[in-house]
């Protein structure tokens, strides 16, 4: 597949407890990166949405956005802060800095909470999407699903798993990443074999609130 570029985030999270009352959920920092919500009312293995921001975001504040849905659905999120200002804009590998601090969140993340096996995604917003795609489309083995809010570009690896599932939401009339670029990116992907679902909406740069809904559906879709 040719490479897609359409130019345009205490250390221990909560046990669940077996009988007794349970701590309220609170975010941990599980890495120098990387920030943790874990609902207070998970009993057992949960499925795993690891969050990256957009251009200049913080992770934690990102992290803030989603966590009533985690609530809402019994899931865990991890939010990652990107190495420099923003993503990495070229092929993951394992030496990039950006993928090596997600990999360490998952791994320090799993050591302390129930990570359901086979159930971790990867969402992400404007160039955190774009990463999203990215490093989704790099490691199928660990992202079994793809969220991208609002993308402007996205690389592709060499070897392809077109089975991996994609969502992404954008709006027609985005000033940031136009939809023109999207368009194409879909194109491309179609082209390689993927099947996207795609969702648009009229709005600006932003994370459509309904559409933010179908998002978590398509992630946690068995």
């Amino acid at each position: 597949m040719r490479a897609l570029i359409v130019a345009g985030a205490a250390l221990l999270a909560i046990p669940a407890g077996s009988g007794e009352a349970r701590t309220p959920a609170v975010v941990h920092q599980v890495t120098p990166k990387a920030f943790s919500y874990v609902p207070a009312n998970l009993t057992g293995p949960a499925p795993l949405v690891v969050l990256l921001h957009g251009a200049g975001g913080d992770a934690r504040n990102f992290l803030r956005q989603f966590e009533r849905d985690a609530d809402e659905r019994g899931l865990i999120l991890l939010s990652v802060q990107s190495a420099g200002r923003t993503w990495a804009q070229r092929k993951p590998t394992d030496e990039e800095k950006d993928v090596a601090d997600i990999k360490a969140a998952i791994v320090a993340l799993s050591s302390r909470s129930q990570v359901a096996d086979g159930r971790t995604s990867v969402m992400g917003f404007s160039d955190g999407a774009s990463y999203a795609l990215s490093i989704g489309l790099a490691y199928p083995e660990l992202f079994r699903a793809i969220v991208a809010f609002s993308p402007g570009y996205a690389f592709g690896p060499a070897e392809l798993d077109t089975t991996q599932r994609i969502f992404i939401a954008h709006s027609r009339r985005d000033p940031v990443l136009p939809a023109a670029n999207v368009r194409a990116m879909v194109k491309a992907f179609e082209e390689a074999g993927y099947v996207p679902e795609v969702n648009w909406f009229n709005g600006g740069h932003e994370i459509d609130p309904q559409l933010k809904k179908l998002a978590f559906d398509f992630a946690l879709a068995p």
